[in-house]
């Protein structure tokens, strides 16, 4: 791997970590919160057992979708063709956005779950939404050593004389 990909490997791979922990630090600020009882007063207008189902709908969405998303976006031919047709650049920028996207899904969750709390004075809720955004949050966080195969694996091999081989059947060279 040359000094430049590496390079690059590292800062984006430290942004993306950077963001994962912010937002796992955010569920836990969050839980300690609604553990201490600060919370907020909201309209009690709020508080109805329609609102309370869809917001939990609405976390269920959140959490699976996150694991849809990150599946979708790392499938191994998605990135390859990221890296044939955009370069090694363009596929760490996707392993980056994708890993802080979902991250961003995980600090969502446990919004709502203190919403929740906030609306119902109910501990448990935050508690059940701290659990799932934290699932979403480690399945997110990025190792450096998945994505370093991830672009080794992506880089073409030589051939005998030293050129790059030619590029498969049905990409552009």
């Amino acid at each position: 791997m040359g000094e430049t990909v590496s390079n690059e490997l590292d800062a984006r791979h430290r942004i993306a970590v950077l963001t994962v922990s912010a937002m796992l630090a955010l569920t836990v600020l969050l839980t300690a919160l609604a553990f201490a009882g600060v919370l907020p007063t909201l309209p009690s207008g709020l508080r109805s057992p329609v609102n309370y189902g869809i917001i939990w709908v609405v976390i269920l969405f959140l959490g699976l979708g996150a694991v849809a998303l990150r599946r979708a976006k790392f499938t191994a031919i998605r990135l390859q063709d990221i890296a044939a047709l955009k370069g090694v650049s363009a596929l760490l920028a996707t392993l980056q956005k994708t890993t802080m996207r979902v991250a961003l899904l995980g600090g969502a969750i446990s919004i709502l779950g203190y919403i929740l709390t906030a609306m119902y004075n109910d501990v448990s809720n935050m508690r059940n939404a701290a659990i799932i955004a934290v699932a979403v949050l480690f399945y997110c966080y990025p190792r450096r050593s998945a994505w370093q195969r991830v672009v080794a694996s992506t880089r073409q091999p030589a051939d005998e004389a030293g050129s790059a081989a030619p590029p498969a059947k049905g990409t552009p060279a």
